[in-house]
């Protein structure tokens, strides 16, 4: 047991710190190179996804690496970090992917051949369900703040926090929020509108100048959905698994390879937020002539 607790935390730190690192500054050059684009629509969401990202790597993945590889926990001391962590880690989250479909609705309207839908891709439009995204995944955490709580663990006794007993609650976290607002609902979205998009993609007549921006921007989108995909479901899968096991009489040997299991997988659900930067860098000409430039006058100015 305490073998595989030793392996835990390694992978936690060996893994998670990379991606932690890799990401934030990823997301954060991410604002700096996106900045000039955030007067389209998809430009604008990818840049509020950007800094979001930065708050699902701070409150969801560091937090992680702190508690599950130095033992370093606030949220067991600290009744409002407490709260505000696991409110925080759930809304960021559910902003990120929901600006992600966005992103994807909005290329899809671009691709479409109808001028109508076209029309339908503007900044005001953008920034407004930015907005309701944000207002709306903050109001759903809000009882995350109040079930939230410094409770004593049922197997140590030790302080941990936790969710206050409530089987409505924790029926609606682990059968609607996860399976369906996390996995379901955007991976339906980013596959459906993603395949329509790529069909779309070659069919539309734009200015040159227009044209070359609009189709990075949507190839830059079009590479994230496999990557998505393939970092978020395997996490739900095995969360919802664990959940349908839990009255299972398991031996020891089991139960040791699911709990590693279940520290790996969170490690690459956060892939998901970690990766956009690199995802635009390999897809888009422009984004990648902008890094190595700035890359490269940042070496000349040391």
């Amino acid at each position: 047991m305490s073998s595989n607790n030793a392996l835990i935390r390694s992978i936690t730190i060996y893994a998670g710190f990379p991606i932690f690192i890799g990401g934030t500054l990823g997301n954060l050059l991410n604002v700096r190179f996106l900045w000039r684009t955030r007067h389209n629509p998809c430009g604008f969401i990818f840049l509020i996804a950007s800094f979001i990202n930065c708050i699902v790597l701070f409150y969801g993945l560091l937090t992680r690496i702190l508690s599950i590889g130095f033992n370093l926990d606030w949220s067991t001391t600290n009744r409002i970090w407490c709260k505000t962590r696991l409110a925080f880690t759930q809304a960021s989250t559910s902003i990120s992917l929901s600006c992600i479909c966005l992103a994807t609705i909005d290329r899809f309207l671009v691709s479409c051949r109808q001028d109508k839908y076209r029309k339908l891709s503007k900044l005001s439009t953008a920034r407004l369900a930015v907005m309701i995204i944000i207002i709306f995944w903050f109001g759903h955490s809000v009882p995350y703040l109040v079930y939230a709580e410094l409770l004593p663990s049922l197997t140590t006794g030790l302080i941990s926090c936790s969710f206050i007993p409530n089987k409505e609650f924790t029926n609606y976290r682990m059968y609607i929020t996860l399976p369906i607002y996390t996995g379901l609902f955007p991976s339906l979205i980013l596959v459906i509108i993603g395949i329509m998009t790529y069909k779309n993609i070659n069919t539309l007549q734009i200015n040159r100048q227009r044209q070359l921006l609009q189709k990075q921007l949507t190839s830059m989108m079009l590479m994230q959905i496999p990557i998505l995909l393939f970092t978020i479901l395997p996490y739900i899968a095995f969360t919802e698994y664990t959940l349908i096991t839990t009255t299972m009489i398991k031996s020891q040997d089991k139960k040791n390879i699911e709990n590693l299991f279940a520290n790996i997988f969170p490690l690459i659900f956060y892939i998901t937020f970690a990766c956009p930067f690199f995802v635009f860098f390999a897809s888009s000409k422009s984004f990648r002539q902008e890094a190595k430039m700035f890359f490269f006058m940042s070496i000349i100015h040391q």
